[in-house]
């Protein structure tokens, strides 16, 4: 067995240790960039979310909210409310005073909505702005859905804008 005196042991100490010590150094030095990296994406992606935070505080939202399985009315009444948003609040829509999102509530992170809103069911929700953020869970989408387009389209409309002039 080598010891410190043995001039083996010098040889293997620095045939050995050397690349060792390179490789070592090499490691931390990549490990450091990819903390820094990953500080960075992080802090980006805060911004990112703090900005999103602060668009959807400023901007009335229409939220169609559902469950992972989805019925055929469930997906008419996302269908018309994502078609009455864009189509009859295409100017709201632009000027970032109104979102439309649809959630689906059933998924981990969006769960909260259920207790927030009181969800039962799939629903669309109008969340206004302001200190008290103000919300209204239009119920009757599921009875009017079946009615005359018409008059589904005007419950949603006389809805929204309401919201939207409570919150100019």
């Amino acid at each position: 067995m080598s010891t410190p005196e043995d001039p083996g042991f010098a040889q293997l100490r620095g045939g050995v240790a050397r690349p060792a010590l390179g490789f070592a150094l090499v490691a931390v030095a990549i490990g450091a960039v990819a903390i820094g990296v990953v500080r960075e994406s992080s802090e980006s992606r805060s911004g990112e979310v703090a900005g999103a935070l602060v668009e959807q505080e400023r901007a009335v939202t229409v939220y169609y909210f559902h469950g992972q399985a989805r019925c055929e009315t469930c997906l008419a009444i996302e269908s018309a409310t994502e078609r009455v948003v864009r189509e009859r609040f295409a100017g709201e829509l632009d000027a970032g005073t109104l979102r439309y999102e649809a959630v689906n509530y059933d998924a981990p992170a969006e769960r909260h909505f259920r207790e927030e809103y009181n969800l039962a069911f799939g629903s669309v929700v109008v969340q206004g702005v302001g200190d008290d953020r103000p919300w209204e869970n239009l119920a009757e989408v599921w009875t009017r859905i079946h009615d005359d387009p018409a008059e589904f389209e005007a419950y949603l409309v006389e809805h929204i804008s309401s919201m939207l002039a409570g919150s100019g």
